[in-house]
């Protein structure tokens, strides 16, 4: 597409038609912008060439713009507004970290126990800077973060060579039992009671590990139900339904009937805050990761 003519008007002559507007006169209008008379008259009369009209009334005084030059004038204007809320834009950009930022959550140990604090955190400094979180299961909020459709996401530690990792939280994975059962009685459970026990799986983020766990020891789960949802992984645990695992940050607060019991041996995860490599989307964006790497230093 072919420029508009006054795409090539000097700058100065657009500056200097609205005040000529108000002012009436060039030489204050060159003054105001502390320039001299000479330049002043020369990019008036360069900004007529370009656009093949008069732009102001010569002659008279106080001077005045022609139709065509208040059409300019007019159009100096606006784009003299357009950049100062450009501006106003980028500075709350910089200094307030206006902005969405959009974080996949891989399940509630994220979600219930990381996210909320530091979204909390963020908020209190950066008020215009606004956090979206999605939760979803393990690969999808992997594959979200892969695609760009977010700008990190909650997983537990990987290799991945093309993600950065800021360790968040590490926490520990916990055998369910109803509390019932015999087994609530023992201070930890290891591999070979758990596999012969009924199994309830969780579909959720720890499934790989809980399955390694039970691997280490040339184990495998006697798997009865394959559950999403912790509510009703407990709901079944306290039914006596069946045993289970998850991340100790995934248990409720509250978890009537239901006996939480550590493992033996210990299997620690570590939760991390991902991005793609290279450079942020967003100040936004920076200002979240940031922050987030703040509070992993602070722990």
């Amino acid at each position: 597409m072919a420029a508009a003519p006054f795409d090539a008007v000097p700058l100065l002559a657009m500056r200097l038609l609205p005040l000529v507007a108000r002012l009436g006169n060039l030489t204050e209008a060159a003054r105001a912008l502390d320039v001299s008379q000479p330049a002043a008259s020369k990019a008036i009369v360069r900004a007529e060439e370009i656009c093949g009209v008069s732009l102001v009334i010569r002659g008279r005084r106080p001077m005045v713009l022609t139709a065509e030059g208040r059409i300019l004038a007019e159009h100096a204007e606006r784009q003299e507004e357009l950049a100062r809320l450009t501006a106003r834009r980028l500075e709350d950009c910089r200094a307030q970290g206006d902005g969405l930022v959009r974080i996949a959550s891989f399940g509630a140990s994220a979600s219930t126990h990381i996210l909320p604090q530091l979204v909390a955190a963020v908020s209190q400094r950066y008020r215009k800077l606004q956090i979206e979180i999605t939760e979803t299961t393990d690969q999808p909020t992997l594959q979200a973060l892969h695609d760009g459709l977010v700008d990190f996401a909650t997983i537990v530690e990987t290799g991945d060579p093309d993600l950065e990792l800021l360790p968040l939280k590490q926490d520990h994975l916990m055998a369910l039992v109803r509390t019932g059962d015999p087994l609530a009685r023992r201070r930890t459970l290891d591999a070979p009671t758990l596999a012969a026990a009924p199994f309830i799986m969780t579909k959720g983020g720890s499934e790989p590990l809980v399955r390694a766990w039970f691997a280490r020891g040339g184990h495998e789960p006697m798997i009865r139900h394959s559950i999403q949802q912790i509510t009703s992984i407990l709901a079944l645990v306290r039914a006596g339904m069946g045993v289970s695992i998850i991340a100790e940050t995934a248990v409720p607060q509250t978890h009537a009937g239901v006996t939480v019991t550590p493992l033996e041996p210990s299997f620690p995860r570590t939760i991390c805050l991902a991005r793609r490599a290279g450079s942020f989307a967003s100040h936004a964006a920076e200002i979240v990761w940031r922050m987030a790497a703040e509070r992993t230093l602070d722990r």
